[in-house]
């Protein structure tokens, strides 16, 4: 039953017929009492409802990251872009078996330009070669942009993150990866960033390397 504090005009609290009010820092409102749907979920919404569970638990092992590069979207936030893009675009298997398709994954995305040719291999025992060639440098291509690469353990269920890790005008760069055990296999990311300007190029998948 809800209680009138300040006659028939005025604020009051708890449910009175279909609404409810409320104070909240001082500020008196009221909401509708929410429809209890006795409507059985369909499968499409179960599906889409495991999809949001899947790639939300993923993409905070990188939030940082999206929160930074993912540009060009048109939700309230990067990560919930990334959200919409990956659920629509990268998923894997069928419902409700699903899981990350990894070379649709995009963390990344935005205007700057990319590089020609980039490739990850294993030569040495826990490292990770990767390498790239450049476009002509321009504003959009510039020979200071940073390097990101995110390498994602399927066996550990683990992102190794390497933010700002060499600049484009290297063309190369070795990552260290003493913890990861010799046989498991790494998917492997690699985006730009301008520092400058500060946008990012969308992320290349470089394909899933094995550890030496």
């Amino acid at each position: 039953m809800g209680k009138i504090t300040q006659g028939i005009l005025g604020a009051f609290s708890g449910k009175v017929g279909s609404v409810v009010g409320a104070s909240w820092k001082g500020i008196d409102y009221m909401r509708s009492v929410p429809n209890i749907s006795t409507i059985p979920r369909t499968e499409a919404q179960n599906a889409q409802t495991s999809k949001m569970s899947l790639f939300r638990g993923f993409l905070l092992g990188i939030d940082d990251l999206v929160k930074r590069c993912f540009q060009n979207f048109s939700q309230y936030t990067e990560m919930n872009g990334a959200l919409s893009y990956n659920m629509k675009y990268a998923v894997g298997g069928v419902f409700p078996d699903l899981v990350v398709n990894f070379p649709a994954l995009i963390y990344s995305k935005g205007d700057l330009l990319s590089c020609w040719g980039p490739k990850a291999v294993s030569k040495n025992i826990g490292n990770v070669t990767v390498t790239w060639k450049n476009r002509t440098f321009s504003n959009m291509s510039a020979a200071s942009d940073l390097i990101n690469v995110v390498l994602y353990s399927t066996e550990e269920h683990q992102f190794h993150i390497f933010e700002s890790i060499a600049i484009r005008s290297e063309k190369s760069v070795i990552l260290t990866l003493p913890a990861v055990e010799s046989g498991h296999r790494l998917h492997c990311y690699l985006n730009f960033y301008s520092d400058s300007l500060k946008i990012s190029s969308t992320n290349e998948y470089l394909g899933e390397v094995v550890i030496v």
